[in-house]
């Protein structure tokens, strides 16, 4: 008899009668890499092509640890996605900027990481959760509570800090000029796909943004 190795295990997962050896994973080492495989497919197939079957195989795991976990596709990819712009994506938007740091200088710093990490498999990702949520309003609701809301707070509270150095008009800390800067690089880099170099967002943000709101 053929012995398995230490870091392979035969798993109990038998969902549509498949028994598979799969690599072991517990706790959460598992989850991230289920997590990371469901953005990985989203990226490169789209949320309609995306599959619990699909996302099992590159996590190297069965189909019965995801849906232990994550009883439906829409859970899996919304936790999936929340989890990723949890990471890098707060990082940008909650960080702390020195008080040498203008309100602009801010606005821009945050425009150029926030493209440079939408330009990459993250926004393919991105893209296809969006596109699924113009079709689904229940989709659409949970995407706004789980994305776009945590992420305008924290564009308020960059905006607050320019009026307390007198930099921002107190009006103009607003969900309109939140949605401006968010609309326009959707728009650019997610929805047109179109480069965006830190010229053209300096560009934007010169004669649209700064104008609006000093």
């Amino acid at each position: 008899m053929t012995s398995v190795p230490a870091n392979i295990a035969e798993t109990s997962d038998n969902v549509g009668g498949e028994d598979v050896i799969r690599q072991r994973k517990r706790g959460a080492e598992l989850e991230s890499a289920i997590r990371g495989a469901c953005v990985a497919e989203l990226a490169e197939c789209g949320y309609g092509q995306l599959t619990i079957e699909s996302v099992a195989s590159r996590a190297q795991t069965g189909k019965a640890s995801i849906y232990r976990r994550w009883p439906t596709k829409q859970q899996l990819v919304m936790d999936s996605v929340s989890c990723l712009m949890a990471g890098p994506m707060a990082r940008l938007v909650l960080r702390d900027f020195d008080d040498s740091v203008s309100t602009r200088e801010a606005l821009l710093d945050l425009m150029v990481q926030v493209a440079r990490f939408m330009s990459g498999p993250e926004g393919d990702a991105m893209r296809s959760v969006m596109g699924e949520s113009l079709r689904d309003p229940d989709f659409s609701a949970s995407f706004d509570c789980e994305f776009f809301d945590p992420r305008k707070v924290a564009m308020l509270a960059l905006l607050d800090r320019g009026v307390q150095r007198g930099e921002v008009r107190p009006d103009a800390v607003s969900d309109t000029v939140v949605e401006m800067l968010a609309g326009t690089l959707i728009h650019r880099i997610l929805v047109r796909r179109q480069d965006t170099s830190e010229a053209d967002l300096a560009h934007m943000l010169d004669t649209f943004v700064m104008p609006a709101i000093q």
